[in-house]
């Protein structure tokens, strides 16, 4: 019955939008989509997941004044938020054009805007974006690429700044309504995961950054590890597969590199305000992502490359035939440390997680 409510609701919305936008009476409350997605959908989602009525708020909208572009259908946890115009919360968003369908978990745009208005507030919410994206694994369960929505008006653009993570859903292959109820537990999880974490006030949080990592570096306190295999680190707080690295084992791999870029020491790169050597950047190259798989710790001097800022991108999304160059000399290089460390991997293995993954997970 779910996949029935949101197959028809795609179906009629267009045509029922374009008429009211034609017409002289622009009340649309008695519309069949409007019925669908304010009252039956949410209705029966909420009926059918389990959730509390105590707890969550199920709110679909067409949208005030005008029909909406992107009409949505909101899942709000009341000790979060009440308003997707605040905190962060889970909704289903329908494309413009009514081709797909997203679940995403995202952060409310409009309380970054009178925050901090429109173009500081951008740059506070990608930000936060960027480093929840980092803190908050979701086993692949669900998308961290920009949202591929539509759009033209800056509440649409909004949605884009402020998704997490997401799951899309294309029209001609709707899945059945376990595989929706499935997904939406999935994503329950993650929202409550994160609510523990970081609380309600989503707006004035610092939430540190891959960026914030690397800076730190620039200035930490270098950390000698003494030989041999060293036991696994800890994981971090109610981030169930990411693990934490320690900055002063990358401060000792940028030194031992003498701050250049190991692909290349004559690449150019500017000057560390922090520490007035050339800014470089610590990569473990067999990714802490794998720490899952090793008893002995991956975050060691013998597992972290010192690379320009290019390089390390190319690491995470260069071509595939030339992360397989920087693989096979990489591997010959750092093989005989990572086995001191009791590391061994093969060179096919860590080919094989570089070729499959658009981006690798520090």
């Amino acid at each position: 019955m779910l996949k029935e409510l949101f197959s028809e609701f795609i179906a009629i919305y267009p045509s029922e939008k374009n008429n009211v936008k034609n017409s002289i009476d622009k009340n649309y409350g008695h519309l069949r989509s409007t019925k669908i997605l304010t009252e039956e959908l949410p209705a029966l989602l909420q009926v059918q997941s389990g959730l509390s009525f105590d707890q969550y708020l199920f709110k679909g909208s067409v949208g005030k004044g005008r029909m909406a572009e992107v009409p949505n259908l909101c899942i709000l946890d009341k000790s979060i938020t009440d308003s997707p115009e605040r905190g962060y919360y889970i909704v289903y968003l329908f494309d413009p054009r009514m081709t797909k369908l997203y679940l995403t978990l995202l952060q409310g745009w409009t309380q970054f805007e009178k925050a901090y208005g429109a173009r500081i507030g951008r740059k506070i919410i990608l930000k936060n974006q960027e480093g929840l994206r980092n803190q908050f694994d979701t086993e692949g369960a669900f998308s961290t690429a920009e949202l591929g929505l539509y759009a033209e008006r800056t509440r649409t653009k909004g949605y884009i700044y402020g998704t997490i993570f997401h799951k899309v859903y294309f029209i001609d292959e709707m899945p059945d309504d376990q595989a929706i109820l499935s997904d939406l537990k999935q994503m329950v999880s993650l929202y409550q995961t994160m609510k523990e974490e970081i609380g309600s006030d989503i707006v004035h949080k610092t939430i540190p950054t891959e960026n914030d990592f690397q800076q730190e570096i620039q200035t930490a306190t270098p950390v000698y590890l003494p030989d041999g295999p060293i036991p696994r680190p800890s994981k971090q707080t109610r981030a169930p597969n990411k693990w934490k690295r320690n900055t002063g084992i990358s401060a000792v791999a940028l030194l031992r590199a003498y701050y250049k870029c190991e692909v290349d020491p004559t690449h150019k790169t500017f000057t560390s305000q922090k520490n007035k050597h050339p800014f470089v950047e610590a990569h473990h190259f067999l990714p802490m992502a794998m720490q899952d798989n090793f008893i002995h710790s991956l975050d060691v001097t013998e597992n972290i490359i010192a690379l320009c800022p290019t390089c390390h991108r190319a690491f995470h999304h260069g071509e595939n035939d030339y992360k397989k160059a920087l693989i096979n000399r990489f591997y010959e290089e750092r093989q005989p440390g990572l086995q001191r460390r009791g590391i061994h991997i093969s060179e096919e293995t860590l080919l094989d997680i570089y070729l499959k993954q658009d981006d690798i997970i520090e």
